[in-house]
């Protein structure tokens, strides 16, 4: 019995090696660690302490959030998570059958961008969206699952979601003549780029913040240095980008957030490249400006959401009858 568990741990470990990665994971690693980190840096003494309660593991014990093949023990965990890294938990555990209920909570089919070809009625967002999850994990926080195991997972689902639903690409889809049944968010809009960044696509350029971090993932688990420098690059956005600049600041409701991108994505994201072409200078440029802004307001409006989910009594937002969720576990 022994044996045939540890041949069992061993295939799982080889399967989570082997497994694809997905190709939509908005801010990829740095910017989703980054929103991460701006939130953490702005959260009141009461919801830090929450958050640290869920998130921050005490010495000797176990993580109430990992991804581990088999039992937990360090030889077979893969990804554990503090307050930073666990942006990135939802992205790391995409991938395969038994994630795939996930998927359509990173993004919302948001008023759909028809260019070229008449408006065809009936499309729009699923019932599961990126919108929709946030009230519902917001909500939930509020009033508490009555575990922390629980609190923690839908924690780490408002960390990641709050930088989705920031990325214009993951609040829009465009149909064309080409793509009469969408462009899946900029997945399918090819674009021409250097070997060496790994970027084949719209989606993918964005997610990758226009190249403002590099194309780069940092090495998990965070080493010192590792840490240092999301800590930096938070710093850096910050000042590029001060929290009094924002008005939009002032607006906690997240289908406002959905609207913002939406419109940076007809407005700017589509309208300033054609498919196969290489993003020019000034694109890019522009792109690294609004994914900065974006990031920071991401993190700027992910902490005041925190430090009202843990201080302040009343249900925070409004779950419209169409997105309404089952409210147990996910």
């Amino acid at each position: 019995m022994m044996r045939q568990r540890m041949i069992l741990k061993t295939l799982v470990l080889v399967s989570l090696l082997l497994m694809p990665c997905a190709s939509a994971m908005a801010w990829h690693d740095n910017g989703h660690m980054i929103v991460a980190q701006i939130a953490y840096l702005r959260l009141t003494p009461d919801a830090k302490a929450r958050v640290d309660k869920l998130l921050v593991t005490p010495q000797g014990k176990t993580p109430l959030i990992h991804l581990c093949a088999g039992y937990y023990t360090p030889e077979t965990c893969e990804k554990t998570y503090d307050p930073v890294t666990i942006a990135v938990w939802m992205d790391d555990f995409r991938g395969d059958s038994l994630t795939e209920p996930y998927a359509p909570w990173h993004y919302i089919n948001f008023n759909p961008f028809f260019d070229g070809i008449p408006v065809r009625a009936g499309v729009g967002p699923e019932p599961e969206n990126v919108l929709a999850r946030i009230n519902w994990a917001v909500n939930t926080l509020r009033k508490g699952t009555g575990r922390d195991k629980s609190d923690a997972e839908v924690l780490g689902f408002l960390f990641h979601l709050a930088g989705d639903v920031h990325q214009p690409l993951h609040t829009s889809t465009r149909y064309t003549a080409a793509h009469p049944d969408g462009d899946a968010g900029g997945n399918l809009f090819p674009i021409q780029m250097p070997p060496d960044a790994h970027i084949k696509n719209l989606h993918a350029f964005w997610d990758a913040a226009g190249g403002l971090f590099g194309y780069a993932s940092p090495h998990r688990p965070l080493d010192a240095a590792g840490q240092a420098r999301i800590r930096q690059l938070a710093k850096e956005v910050m000042k590029a980008n001060p929290a009094e600049t924002f008005s939009e600041l002032k607006d906690l409701d997240p289908h406002t957030w959905v609207t913002e991108s939406n419109m940076l994505a007809r407005q700017f994201v589509y309208a300033g490249i054609k498919e196969g072409e290489t993003p020019s200078q000034a694109y890019t440029e522009q792109a690294q400006k609004i994914s900065s802004r974006r990031i920071a307001l991401a993190g700027y409006r992910l902490a005041a959401v925190l430090n009202m989910v843990f201080e302040n009594p009343k249900p925070l937002l409004k779950e419209e009858p169409e997105n309404k969720i089952k409210r147990s576990r996910p």
